[in-house]
């Protein structure tokens, strides 16, 4: 995946391409960690790669023989490897307002993060007006309420049939406090296969995830663009694991909700 550092604003929505990769300056080898624990059962998992040069594929660089754990409250669970550089437990899941820590020792480097798992937010609905749909680039809405009591940031991760889309969009209620939202996400072919394009009778789904600040952070400096301007060189986002690896871990609460397009 290829990385780049984006300043921090406040937004509503931004849309965000997920791709990890060196500058093409970097030659040093990281490791990357992607760890997820949510508030449904199975979906506790950490992914571990190094990173790889700018011009080689996208395919996963997966690192074995990890020992990952996840502690929380004085319990610790170590994940299995059930494939090179995947580890998976699929009988713990996350409560909201826990704080869970993730270690991961990778020949004989520690690497840890911590992420506080906040309450979920009503999502409302989730549709697509006629006129915003386009085979290139179709326009749906997640409608949810926001919380007055604190501080939010929202990931929606997008499918296409089932299948996840490199984009995602992310929200804060810098100036939408308890308000309800109606906002736009982005479901587009952003290859040159028109096999690909948006039909109708697809099926377009949303996950909706409450994050802590850490995370939205990470994922906010994430974009799929080159640097700003010819001379911008390429960086790496602001991860939330200490040590010296990329990547991020996150404990959050998921919803979905999906629909045909008609």
């Amino acid at each position: 995946m290829k990385i780049y550092l984006l300043i921090v604003l406040a937004v509503l929505l931004v849309s965000c391409e997920k791709v990890i990769q060196l500058k093409p300056a970097d030659k040093q080898d990281k490791y990357v960690i992607e760890g997820t624990i949510t508030n449904e059962p199975g979906t506790c998992s950490v992914l571990i790669s190094k990173t790889k040069n700018f011009d080689d594929d996208n395919t996963f660089n997966g690192v074995s023989g990890a020992v990952v754990k996840i502690e929380n409250n004085g319990n610790s669970i170590t994940l299995p490897e059930t494939s090179m550089g995947v580890y998976k437990a699929s009988e713990i899941n996350g409560t909201p307002g826990q704080t869970y820590r993730l270690t991961a020792t990778v020949n004989g480097e520690t690497f840890t993060a911590t992420s506080t798992m906040q309450d979920p937010i009503p999502f409302l609905d989730f549709y697509l007006k006629p006129k915003d749909f386009d085979s290139l680039r179709t326009v749906a809405y997640v409608k949810y309420k926001d919380s007055a009591e604190i501080k939010n940031y929202y990931w929606f991760e997008l499918f296409v049939n089932d299948k996840r889309q490199d984009n995602y969009s992310l929200a804060n209620d810098d100036f939408t406090t308890g308000q309800v939202i109606n906002s736009g996400v982005i479901f587009q072919n952003t290859t040159k296969n028109r096999a690909k394009d948006i039909k109708r009778g697809d099926k377009l789904g949303v996950e909706m995830h409450s994050i802590d600040a850490s995370v939205y952070l990470y994922l906010f400096s994430l974009t799929g663009a080159k640097g700003s301007g010819n001379n911008a060189a390429p960086a790496n986002p602001i991860s939330n694991i200490t040590g010296g690896a990329l990547g991020y871990f996150s404990a959050h609460t998921t919803q979905r909700k999906s629909l045909i397009i008609p």
